[in-house]
């Protein structure tokens, strides 16, 4: 039985930190018959292989406009709050829809759906636009974006990956019953759970405490106020180490806040970890930090998926209420939050998660099996595809 080609559209083939787009791709090919298109660049094929993918630059002109506006403005600028295809990328898009009888693009992230949305209509292709969180959040302060991004609305059915970014996207005009919610998700069965030593077992010995976060050195993930937090933590408990994997723009900062603050020797940084080493570090973890925070220009996050892989493993979380944050953690039940940038409580949940008994590690477990696994959520994805097809 031949399988319904479907298009996966996107302006950049893969940030390493895309791997939930990958995961959704090779998902889809259990019923569908995938190809990609993009309208950007093409990298990290080592990471995530990919065998129909086609790829049509934007003309010289367009490229250099884009990277004057970025130096002038930064990376959110004013051409992803209305981006367009060049004439040679919209005939050999409208080529490759043809060639393979394309019934449904799927794309991501809100600039690629604007890229895409005319040449969907004018092929009369049903379209499906997930937002992940730049997208959703910082381009929606800006009336450009807003007025631009109602034509997707208006033609396309869109995905949130949480309810808190559901509701912001009705907030600025989305029909609340043409968006759906299809969380990330994780393979749940290869971030196995781990049986490990009591934490208040280690506290009363005074063995290593872990602490760990794996995550882009950039702004947003908040690593200045796990430092912090930190700091006056292992003044309290000496014997605790923090790593920090991942490599970004705000490494070399962290590093000197690290040294003024007398602890550099006590923190971590292995660089850019593949998936095989990220599982083992958090199996040998005994805490996991990520403390997501909301920029003063608007951007935020989605809701990260490594948070996921740790509770998964059974790792006790301290995270923000950021975004959809929340609705992976319950203060209390399978983990801690506190309000973002709130150094003195981050503190103190760090105190109390290590020196009480609790059963975060199995509540975490089981939230992630049953609410943000991969197959589920990709099985409810499927079920967009079917309705929209048959639409």
């Amino acid at each position: 039985m031949n399988k319904i080609p479907i298009a996966i559209y996107l302006q950049h083939y893969l940030a390493p930190s895309m791997t939930f787009i990958y995961r959704q791709i090779k998902s889809a090919e259990k019923k569908y018959d995938p190809l990609v298109i993009c309208s950007d660049r093409v990298e990290n094929l080592d990471k995530f292989p990919y065998e129909k993918l086609f790829l049509k630059r934007r003309n010289f002109i367009h490229v250099k406009k884009s990277r004057y506006y970025n130096k002038l403005f930064g990376n959110h600028t004013l051409l992803s709050t209305n981006p367009h295809i060049s004439v040679g990328q919209s005939k050999y898009f409208s080529e490759i829809l043809n060639k393979y009888d394309v019934k449904l693009i799927h794309a991501h992230f809100g600039p690629s759906g604007l890229e895409i949305v005319d040449l969907a209509r004018e092929h009369k292709i049903p379209l499906l636009v997930t937002f992940h969180g730049y997208d959703a959040s910082i381009l929606l302060t800006i009336k450009k974006y807003i007025d631009n991004i109602k034509k997707v609305f208006n033609y396309a059915h869109l995905v949130a990956v949480s309810e808190n970014m559901k509701r912001d996207l009705v907030k600025f005009g989305a029909d609340e019953e043409r968006v759906s919610v299809v969380r990330c998700g994780i393979p749940a069965d290869r971030f196995k759970y781990v049986e490990r030593i009591p934490l208040s077992d280690k506290f009363s010995n005074n063995e290593l405490i872990t602490f760990l976060q794996v995550s882009n050195f950039v702004e947003v993930k908040g690593h200045e106020y796990t430092i912090r937090a930190f700091n006056e933590f292992q003044r309290e408990y000496s014997n605790a180490r923090l790593i920090l994997a991942g490599d970004g723009v705000t490494k070399a900062s962290i590093k000197k806040l690290c040294t003024k603050l007398g602890i550099i020797l006590k923190v971590d940084f292995p660089g850019v970890v593949d998936e095989n080493t990220v599982i083992k570090l958090m199996n040998n973890a005994d805490v996991f930090v990520h403390h997501s925070v909301t920029l003063k220009n608007g951007v935020k996050e989605g809701l990260p998926t490594v948070i996921m892989e740790a509770m998964a493993t059974g790792l006790p979380c301290i995270s923000t209420i950021h975004s959809g944050i929340p609705e992976l953690i319950r203060d209390g039940i399978n983990g801690f939050l506190v309000e973002e940038r709130d150094v003195e409580s981050y503190v103190q949940k760090m105190i109390e998660l290590v020196s009480a008994p609790s059963n975060f590690s199995y509540e975490a477990r089981i939230t992630v099996e049953s609410d943000f696994n991969l197959y589920l959520q990709n099985e409810n994805l499927i079920e967009i595809y079917n309705s929209l097809l048959n639409s």
